[in-house]
């Protein structure tokens, strides 16, 4: 029940080439486990700011400076918080 925004797939393609090339280069799988997980891990964000981008692009919202991130976690509140979290995010302060 989350809107599109919320749930993007992971671009896993990157991190793949990278693991490939560790393989292809040392023909170690224990190297390719070790130094190739690191560079997985390590190029899986950087592989996936195409897909977060457009949601830094700031916008003016009700007379405040704010990204599209902070509009869409300030319109869909998470409904398993308590009710008076939910009360303080409608007001001035957002805590």
């Amino acid at each position: 029940y989350f809107p599109v925004n919320f749930v993007f797939p992971a671009i896993l393609v990157p991190g793949a080439i990278l693991l490939d090339t560790f393989l292809m280069l040392s023909g170690s799988y224990l190297f390719t486990a070790i130094v190739g997980g690191m560079g997985w891990g390590l190029i899986f964000y950087p592989g996936n700011w195409p897909i977060i981008a457009p949601l830094h692009v700031p916008v003016e919202y009700n007379g405040m400076l704010m990204s599209i991130a902070d509009i869409q976690g300030y319109n869909y509140v998470r409904t398993g918080t308590p009710e008076y979290i939910r009360m303080v995010e409608k007001g001035t302060l957002r805590t």
